[in-house]
């Protein structure tokens, strides 16, 4: 059959495929890369390896190197398209590789990126620095704050008795001076030592009778302090168990004065020193008790030295007025004026100066409340407690705050400075506001003028008292009834009371000017309060005020 294609029509070549190369099997046309193997650097490859995408953000679960043990300790510089190839591979048929060098992995940001070796010497010193940094491990941490110095100038600023006694020196040699005469010369006698409230009486005689053991050897000290007895005639009893008397108690009460006085006039009989603090609770009527001590001293043959503390001033005087008719038993008198401001600052720096470290009390603060404090009563013990209340308020402030410190055995770049032992200084607001709060006005008022020294709160409580021993015909009242009247005026006058310990408080001041009596008992809603002074010389000291004047005017309860 003859064939229709013509025999001159050209045949068309189509061109063929190229086969793939395999790094195993190199063409003829590669001989160059056979022979030069530095040139482009492959990797081999199994035939069944996975072959993962250049782009780490396309790869999903174990591809994206998720299980690497450690990533690196800052992220890469950014490198350009050219930077990252090799020196001598074409973009054809190019593969990255990774190091598995394990590096220290940064606590700020976590990458799972494994540089190339070859990004290594193309860092700038910059990132280098930071990732030097960031390896270091951290070194700080936070920490409640810690108060060791406010708990040290707490305990210095405590009310027992000091081992050394400021403003003090005049009234420590006269009782030095009593005990070396009638203790060391065994020659009976009687001191009578008063003052205010915080004063350093018991402190100034506990502290001599500390010093004096080696003189004391040979005689006997007996100390009672009388608040803590439940009558007046259970001193005899008491004493008597002190000397050795054996069934005191159930002894009738002549009886055993007259064992005691027997006792003391004994010839053998060691050298008694008697110390009876808060004297003035042996109050009872016709004062036998306080007649009949004072006169223990004056019997043929005593062997008592006796020793009284109290804060009334005029207590042998005005009490036991009998022995004025007998000089003989009539005892010295021994007076501890009031801390003035200097004094009671110098007290207060004594005390702290036992802190170590920077100061925890502003001078300032110091000086202010010695001021406050003085005004008032020139009480030492409540200049104590009042710095003492505010260095709490600062502690507690302080506690309450976190800051950053270094731990132990570890050096940090950012904490090159050591924290400071006081974290806050108590200042002069800190005292303001704990005279505020914990005494009320009658400590924040100044007393540089007579009326300023007198606050209000404290004159509506003399006039309370001189309405209700008008009323009841009584120059003695208890604490609870005055409260109650005083309570009374307040709420006429549409004016804040205080409570009935803070009127005991502010009784005790008044006692402290000379203007009351106190006589205390177990219960405080039973101590006894009277007036020291006339009434018409308090009408007179009193009607100054427009509001006292009107409460006066008033005569009732």
């Amino acid at each position: 059959m003859p064939s229709t294609r013509s025999q001159t029509q050209a045949a068309i070549d189509f061109p063929r495929r190229k086969q793939a190369r395999t790094p195993g099997a190199p063409t003829a046309g590669c001989k160059d890369a056979t022979l030069n193997p530095t040139r482009v650097t492959l990797l081999p490859r199994s035939p069944r390896e996975k072959v993962l995408p250049l782009s780490p953000r396309k790869r999903l679960g174990d591809d994206n190197l998720c299980n690497v043990p450690q990533s690196l300790s800052c992220s890469p510089t950014k490198q350009s398209k050219k930077e990252n190839e090799l020196p001598s591979a074409s973009r054809k048929g190019r593969r990255l590789f990774f190091s598995e060098q394990p590096t220290v992995a940064s606590p700020g940001k976590r990458t799972n990126l494994v540089p190339s070796p070859l990004l290594k010497r193309q860092e700038t010193p910059r990132s280098c620095e930071r990732a030097r940094l960031n390896k270091e491990p951290v070194c700080i941490q936070l920490f409640k704050q810690e108060g060791t110095c406010y708990q040290h100038a707490k305990s210095v600023l405590h009310t027992a008795v000091p081992d050394r006694l400021l403003a003090r020196e005049k009234e420590t040699d006269a009782i030095r001076r009593f005990l070396k005469e009638h203790v060391c010369g065994e020659k009976p006698g009687s001191l009578y030592i008063s003052g205010a409230p915080g004063t350093g009486k018991t402190a100034c005689l506990s502290r001599i009778l500390q010093d004096f053991q080696n003189e004391l050897l040979g005689s006997r000290t007996i100390v009672l302090n009388c608040m803590s007895l439940r009558s007046s005639q259970a001193v005899f009893p008491a004493i008597a168990e002190q000397m050795g008397q054996q069934g005191a108690p159930k002894v009738p009460g002549r009886d055993l004065v007259r064992k005691l006085e027997k006792q003391l006039t004994a010839e053998g009989t060691p050298m008694i020193v008697l110390v009876l603090d808060e004297m003035d609770q042996l109050d009872s009527k016709g004062q036998d008790v306080l007649y009949t001590v004072f006169e223990w001293p004056w019997l043929i043959g005593s062997r008592l030295v006796l020793i009284g503390v109290a804060n009334a001033l005029d207590l042998t005087d005005r009490i036991l007025a009998r022995l004025q008719a007998r000089p003989k038993c009539k005892p010295q008198l021994l007076n501890f004026p009031p801390y003035t401001k200097e004094q009671i600052a110098s007290i207060l720096q004594e005390r702290l100066r036992q802190v170590s470290g920077d100061e925890v009390l502003d001078s300032a603060a110091i000086q202010f409340c010695a001021r406050k404090v003085s005004a008032v009563s020139g009480d030492a013990r409540k200049a104590l407690d009042v710095c003492r209340r505010a260095i709490e308020m600062v502690e507690l402030d302080v506690r309450s705050q976190t800051v950053f410190k270094a731990l132990p055995g570890c050096k940090s770049p950012t904490t090159s400075a050591s924290v400071s032992p006081v974290p806050r200084r108590v200042g002069l607001p800190h005292i303001s506001r704990v005279i505020s709060d914990v005494y009320g006005d009658r400590m924040a008022l100044g007393s540089d003028g007579a009326s300023d020294s007198f606050p209000l709160q404290q004159k509506i409580l003399v006039c309370s008292l001189l309405l209700l021993a008008r009323q009841l015909k009584a120059k003695e009242v208890t604490l609870g009834k005055l409260h109650e009247a005083y309570s009374r005026v307040c709420r006429r006058q549409q004016m804040a009371a205080v409570a009935q310990s803070e009127c005991l408080s502010l009784a005790t001041l008044l006692e402290s000017r000379g203007i009351l009596a106190l006589k205390k008992a177990k219960e405080a809603r039973l101590t006894k309060v009277s007036l020291k002074i006339e009434e018409r010389d308090v009408e007179h000291a009193l009607k100054d005020g427009v509001l006292v004047g009107t409460i006066l005017a008033g005569g009732q309860l």
